[in-house]
């Protein structure tokens, strides 16, 4: 057979999506009319995209991919499906092995770029406390008393009490996430490579720590002590409620209200959160809420991170964050794609990688320091 079999899919997919050029119609049509061969194989993946759920899929744009679906094949893990559109090939995966459902799709064309992700030495969560003392937490319970500051530590979470008004740093390495209960009884599980100051008591007027990287927080009631939280170009105010701050991409904030009610201030905005909305800020814009699929956005509590039109870039930085390696993206093509999947955090990363893999479109390799490399 004298046809590329790639370019084929690539063809036949574009056309089923109803993308396809009216140049590479004309190609495809050549192609089924002198390679009897083109014709049995655009004709089996028309038959594999016959059902209604497939259909339904195909009359959606890329960015409108419907995440309740994704999300309903999560919980289920019965069946994995690999959807490839525009300039990438169709495949199927048969086993829940891999773990993975991928939607691929073209972006405007950007210059190639290479991104490293650094890699942080910190292997264990470490507790600083007031005096410069640091603890680290493994997964064995402690009962440790340094001066008047009192921690039981066991498996991923920590209880601290004291009277000391200094304040204290827990930090959360890549690839884990772990849980603090505060002296008020607010319960913070922070997610990988992120970290929180606050005070081993709070003495005053109000509750105040200071939260980089992602985290759930559910906040102990007190009306007559405000809970706040200082975020790198926000802060969040609140009484007694449950949400969850994002801060990795430091071009953006995102805070999303599960209970409760709280108040954000940005710059000289301010806005008052509903549950089940959530407010993504840059800095410079104004205040806007918006719902959001909270088994999407908190899949990371039970460790899984769903993706959602996301790229390339991205995806290494959950990789370096979830699996504590170094990430670099050699990904060469001008038309990024962007895609929708999920990673279990229980499984090794090369479940994952040899998802992507199989889709034969993407390879990936670790060279002699141990770096991931994807292209």
């Amino acid at each position: 057979m004298n046809i590329d079999e790639t370019q084929l899919e690539q063809l036949v997919l574009d056309e089923l999506g109803g993308i396809i050029t009216p140049e590479d119609s004309a190609t495809l049509k050549k192609l089924l009319e002198e390679e009897p061969e083109a014709l049995i194989i655009r004709n089996a993946i028309y038959e594999q995209f016959s059902g209604p759920e497939e259909q339904a899929f195909l009359a959606l744009p890329p960015e409108h991919l419907p995440i309740d679906k994704v999300w309903a094949k999560i919980r289920k893990r019965k069946w994995i499906r690999v959807i490839v559109r525009s300039s990438l090939s169709l495949a199927f995966l048969a086993s829940v092995a891999s773990g993975i459902y991928i939607s691929f799709q073209p972006t405007k064309p950007l210059q190639p770029k290479a991104v490293v992700h650094g890699l942080s030495p910190l292997k264990t969560v470490a507790l600083q406390l007031p005096n410069g003392e640091i603890v680290n937490l493994g997964s064995t319970q402690q009962h440790v008393t340094v001066g008047d500051v009192t921690l039981n530590a066991q498996q991923k979470q920590v209880a601290l009490k004291g009277t000391n008004k200094g304040m204290a740093m827990i930090t959360v390495p890549a690839g884990q996430d772990y849980t603090i209960n505060l002296p008020d009884g607010t319960e913070v599980q922070l997610n990988a490579t992120s970290k929180m100051a606050f005070p081993v008591s709070f003495t005053g007027n109000t509750r105040e720590v200071t939260i980089a990287g992602e985290a759930y927080l559910k906040v102990a009631a007190n009306p007559k002590k405000p809970f706040i939280v200082h975020l790198p170009n926000s802060t969040v105010q609140v009484l007694g409620t449950e949400f969850n701050v994002n801060t990795y991409d430091k071009a953006h904030e995102q805070i999303a209200l599960v209970k409760g009610a709280i108040k954000l201030d940005a710059d000289s905005s301010t806005i008052m959160l509903k549950p089940g909305f959530a407010v993504r800020y840059q800095k410079g814009q104004q205040l806007q809420a918006v719902r959001f699929d909270a088994e999407e956005l908190l899949a990371w509590r039970e460790g899984t991170y769903v993706f959602h039109a996301t790229t390339i870039d991205e995806m290494c930085s959950v990789l370096k964050r979830w699996y504590g390696i170094k990430v670099i993206n050699d990904n060469v093509n001008i038309n990024r794609p962007r895609f929708t999947g999920y990673i279990d955090k229980s499984r090794p990363i090369q479940y994952f990688l040899n998802a992507l893999q199989f889709t034969g479109h993407f390879d990936y390799y670790f060279d002699n320091d141990s770096v991931l490399h994807i292209r």
